[in-house]
């Protein structure tokens, strides 16, 4: 289901629409994705360690988000503290189990002097990209193996679709006892749109085709508005690819509501707040 409400970052006023999904997938017996869309928060978090050990752990991750979703903006320090406390509450399964997640996600916050933002945070695979009505951009990096073999120039990006350390994470939430997640901070803008997604959709889509399918959704919803949500439609046409793990999105669109023109352009991260939570590119 699509929801959509007003949302207020101070004095200016945000129109939000929407809505997640997720699935089992044809293969796998258990979901052990969780998602969250409440807002200040968005968030994907693709749990590890088989059966319902994975299910507790992206389950823990996103209920330390939903302890701060207040229905109101947040700051970035907030965030921050937030994957901190994502990081030990999956650590704490560890004493009984191996288990861990992924996690990924977008924050409405307000920074101080600067004004409101989107916030984009990342540990694992599962990603974060943006879409401008014309470009789909994975805003997030990988922590997998095969994204470093990328990095150093040993494989292509098609080879990396079918690599066989292409499931090998790097990084997740209760590997270690500090995580670093990488951060990143984007002006609020006119309209902007986000998608995250557990690796279940891009296993089975790549970016070419997930482009194509919000293409034809918008141009469908015009015609059938009480269709389904983006979403639905990007993770049941990855169950038709194949579905060979769990697979969950979470779309989410912002509209300024009566301010003229786009805030502010960029803003500079604040070295106090960021000084261990840099982004590899």
């Amino acid at each position: 289901m699509e929801v959509r409400e007003e949302f207020a970052i101070g004095d200016i006023a945000v129109h939000l629409r929407y809505a997640g999904d997720s699935n089992v997938g044809s293969v796998r017996a258990n979901n052990e994705d969780s998602f969250l869309a409440a807002p200040p928060f968005w968030i994907v978090a693709d749990g590890m360690g088989g059966h319902a050990h994975g299910d507790l752990a992206s389950r823990s991750a996103v209920q330390a988000f939903e302890a701060l979703a207040a229905g109101s903006a947040t700051n970035a320090r907030a965030v921050v503290d937030a994957v901190r406390a994502a990081n030990a509450a999956v650590r704490e399964l560890r004493e009984e189990t191996i288990a861990g997640t992924t996690l990924t996600g977008v924050a409405l916050v307000d920074i101080e002097g600067a004004g409101p933002h989107w916030m984009t945070f990342n540990v694992g695979d599962s990603r974060t990209y943006s879409w401008d009505g014309r470009r789909l951009e994975q805003q997030s990096v990988d922590h997998s193996a095969v994204q470093e073999l990328l990095d150093a120039g040993i494989i292509t990006p098609a080879e990396a679709a079918a690599h066989p350390q292409r499931n090998v994470v790097t990084r997740a939430l209760g590997a270690e006892a500090e995580v670093e997640a990488d951060v990143w901070l984007l002006p609020l803008r006119g309209r902007q749109t986000f998608l995250l997604c557990s690796d279940g959709l891009t296993k089975e889509l790549d970016d070419e085709e997930i482009a194509r399918i919000i293409v034809f959704h918008d141009q469908q919803a015009a015609r059938e508005p009480d269709g389904p949500t983006l979403a639905e439609r990007l993770v049941g046409a990855a169950i038709a690819a194949g579905g060979r793990d769990n697979v969950t999105v979470v779309v989410v669109e912002s509209e300024l509501a009566g301010v003229p023109g786009e805030l502010g352009e960029t803003v500079d991260r604040d070295p106090r707040l960021f000084e261990d939570t840099m982004p590899r590119a």
